[in-house]
């Protein structure tokens, strides 16, 4: 505004100065002139000077009184217009309105200071900021972040050296942003096998830019109220966090709220972790040796590895109820895994016919181990039934997160059942010892 304003002033003068040469020019040559009203019109359209200047330079109208003694009324007229017109503009421009709207036009606009201070006083709402650096991809995030922000200033209200003016943002929907932001950094950090357990701010901010990337927000409008104070005649902004977090319309505090994920969405995320292995890294993170305690050498790595292959592949979970009560809450989850029980019936099957073999008389017992290790794993390849358990899992929020930890009734689901399972096998086999009847009992 100010350039064209400047640009305006020394295009009118320059008119008004070439103007007055012209008209000499065809005063000398007796031509049609240039009307004086043309002349004064220039210079009340702020060209005095330059009109004045020609008349000295042109030796033009110098002895005509309403050009001598006008111009320089009009002139000194002008110039206290333009000082009073300054005047108005700087204490309107100073206005606790105008500070603010000043302020939240570098926010739409995202100069690098902004960008560079909204890192450091949001950092993703950590209390602590990792870093302040900004790479151009936490920028385009932030540039997105802010892409939909728009403000209506409201009202403004001064007491003495106070002030307050009242604003609607409107922005996209952070609730549903921080719900979906928090989602993705609980699944980054409960992922068994994460590249990295410590993240910068970079990587929290290219998870912001995936959550915007990959979904669509509705606008919703808030309200913030921007405290001023007035000091050597200039209205500074208090800025504070309560500030920053309504220009963000709520960002910050969703992202530090430790409710903003139900228990239920939490504790999805934690057994998709678990549902997302693969059987190798079932086998690690179970520390998978010999788990049926054959302690027979030849077969228990491929029993280990079909066992835990199956468990993988069925692995399943449903959520049937889950409850908050202030920081306590409680999911009945249905689990689906490998069908021991099957298994170990097939397993007794195979147990009872060799059995009933002369060659379970004749092995020594190397052999004998052998053989049921054998069976057992024939078992296992031969199963093709999975099997479901209702659990309940109890958990609480410690004040930052839902804190899930899964106790043996979940592992025993997890593992098909397991204790059920053995304990009814070996019931089967002590009767079948009492019958006379030799069968491998399972650990």
């Amino acid at each position: 505004m100010r350039t064209i304003l400047i640009t305006y002033i020394i295009v009118i003068n320059l008119i008004g100065f070439f103007l007055m040469g012209i008209d000499k020019r065809r005063a000398i040559q007796n031509r049609w002139r240039i009307s004086e009203r043309t002349l004064f019109l220039i210079a009340l359209l702020f060209g005095c000077i330059g009109v004045q200047i020609g008349m000295y330079v042109f030796h033009h109208k110098t002895k005509h009184s309403s050009f001598r003694f006008g111009l320089p009324a009009i002139l000194i007229l002008q110039i206290i217009l333009l000082i009073f017109a300054a005047y108005q503009y700087h204490k309107f421009a100073n206005s606790p309105t105008q500070v603010v709207r000043r302020e939240l036009n570098q926010i739409r606009e995202l100069d690098a200071d902004t960008l560079q201070s909204f890192v450091y006083k949001s950092n993703l709402g950590e209390s602590q900021p990792v870093s302040t650096d900004i790479s151009d991809t936490s920028a385009n995030v932030i540039a997105k972040f802010f892409q939909k922000f728009e403000y209506q200033i409201l009202s403004e209200k001064i007491e003495g050296n106070q002030a307050a003016v009242n604003v609607n943002i409107t922005n996209i929907d952070m609730h549903k942003l921080a719900q979906d932001l928090c989602t993705k950094i609980l699944q980054k950090s409960v992922s068994v096998y994460s590249e990295s357990s410590t993240y910068t701010t970079e990587d929290y901010y290219q998870l912001l830019g995936d959550a915007l990337e990959e979904n669509t927000y509705n606008l919703v409008k808030t309200s913030a109220t921007v405290y001023l104070q007035k000091e050597h005649s200039r209205w500074t902004i208090l800025s504070d966090d309560t500030l920053e977090d309504e220009l963000t319309s709520g960002f910050i505090s969703y992202m530090n709220d430790p409710y903003i994920l139900p228990a239920s969405t939490a504790l999805s995320i934690q057994l998709d972790a678990l549902k997302a292995l693969t059987a190798e890294q079932w086998a690690e993170y179970l520390s998978v040796n010999d788990i049926f305690a054959t302690y027979n050498t030849d077969y228990y790595q491929a029993i280990d590895a079909e066992y835990i292959r199956q468990m993988a592949e069925a692995f399943d979970y449903e959520i049937l109820r889950c409850t908050e009560n202030g920081e306590v809450a409680n999911a009945v989850v249905r689990i689906t895994s490998i069908d021991m029980k099957n298994v170990l019936d097939i397993y007794k099957g195979h147990l009872l016919s060799y059995a009933s073999t002369t060659q379970s008389l004749r092995d020594d017992d190397v052999q004998f181990s052998n053989e049921t290790a054998r069976l057992l794993l024939e078992s296992l390849e031969e199963n093709n039934s999975v099997t479901s358990t209702d659990i309940d899992i109890n958990f609480r929020n410690n004040g930052s997160i839902w804190d899930i930890s899964f106790d043996q009734e979940f592992t025993n689901a997890l593992m098909g059942n397991m204790s059920g399972a053995i304990n009814q096998f070996n019931s089967v086999t002590h009767d079948s010892e009492n019958g006379s009847v030799i069968v491998a009992p399972v650990d």
